[in-house]
Formats: C-alpha cells, sequence, structure tokens
C-alpha cells in the first residue's frame, strides 16, 4: 500500500492577511501611545528652544561686541543687525535689517502662539514685520554686555486650549527663564 501524504509547505494566503493585519494594529497602537502627548508639551519645547536661541545670540552679541535687535512677531523672533542710516536717503539714524551672517529667525511651532508683555504693557504683536525695513524697530535690544532691554515676558500658549501658557521671561540681565503656568 501506497499512502500518499500531502502536507502543506508555507502558509496560506488568509494566515498571512491575518498577521500582517495583527501586526499593523499593534503598530499603530505602538505609534499612539508614543506620540500622545500633553498639548503643552509642544508649546514647553518651544519656550526652551526658543530661551536656548536667545542664548546663542547673547553669546554672539558678546563675541563679536555688536548690539543685534529682537522684533517680535505672532509666531517668530527676528534677529536683526543695525547700520547707521543715511539721511541723503531719508533712513533714520539707525537701520535694523535681518542680519545675513547668522541664522536671523525662529519660528514656534504651528499650534503656537506668542503675546509680549513689555515693561507691565501687554503688545500687540504683528503677523509679519513691516514691508520697508527703515520701519523695522526691535523690541528688545541684545548688548555685549550680555544685558538685554527691557525686561520682557513672553507668553506661548496652544492655539486650540483655553488654559495653560509658559512664559519665557527676562529681567535685563540673566540668561532667559521657561516658567509652566500649572493651572
Amino acid at each position: 500500500m501506497n499512502q500518499r501524504h500531502n502536507f502543506q509547505t508555507g502558509f496560506s494566503l488568509m494566515e498571512l492577511l491575518v498577521v500582517l493585519i495583527i501586526i499593523g494594529v499593534a503598530a499603530g497602537a505602538v505609534r499612539l501611545a508614543m506620540t500622545d502627548e500633553a498639548p503643552m508639551a509642544e508649546v514647553e519645547r518651544d519656550a526652551e528652544r526658543l530661551a536656548y536661541r536667545f542664548g546663542q545670540i547673547q553669546d554672539r552679541v558678546l563675541l563679536s561686541n555688536r548690539e543685534r535687535g529682537v522684533l517680535i512677531l505672532r509666531d517668530e523672533l527676528v534677529f536683526l543687525d543695525w547700520r547707521e542710516g543715511d539721511p541723503m536717503e531719508g533712513e533714520p539714524d539707525i537701520v535694523w535689517s535681518e542680519s545675513a551672517s547668522t541664522p536671523n529667525r525662529w519660528r514656534a511651532s504651528e499650534q503656537t502662539e506668542l503675546t509680549l508683555q513689555l515693561d507691565g504693557r501687554w503688545l500687540e504683536l504683528l503677523p509679519e514685520p513691516p514691508e520697508d525695513e527703515r520701519d523695522w524697530q526691535p523690541h528688545l535690544i541684545i548688548m555685549p554686555s550680555e544685558d538685554y532691554q527691557p525686561a520682557f515676558r513672553l507668553s506661548l500658549r496652544h492655539r486650540e486650549l483655553m488654559r495653560g501658557e509658559v512664559w519665557v521671561e527676562g529681567d535685563g540681565f540673566n540668561r532667559l527663564q521657561v516658567i509652566r503656568d500649572t493651572q
């Protein structure tokens, strides 16, 4: 008696599809678990990045022995260099423009908005700098002595949340502080 044994080798197409679906669902769950951060985490990262970038600019000012300006917009900071204006061209005494030699902007993430308090007053921030660079006026001036003026409080908020904010504060003398509102 000659018996034939039909052994199936490999997987059927259906078994393979079930395994792929299980792997896909597991990978999706892991991805969601890893990226499901509190919305304020992105705002906090923005505040830390801003404080770090400001510190870099302070160091460059110290090394170059030349003041820099900071123009604050609704969602970014523009770091400015100055030059003496030309009265024959109708320019003011000092003309501020974006630096060509160093990175000159810090931009907040898409969900972060900025508000600025200078000398105890809240200011309306522009969405973009004025078209004519001769009209640019910095909100802050960073000096080679590592001082900056005036003292300020920059509030970073998540656009979709009613509560919670992170402040970047500068007293004019020390490195910036990042403070989270705990409410």
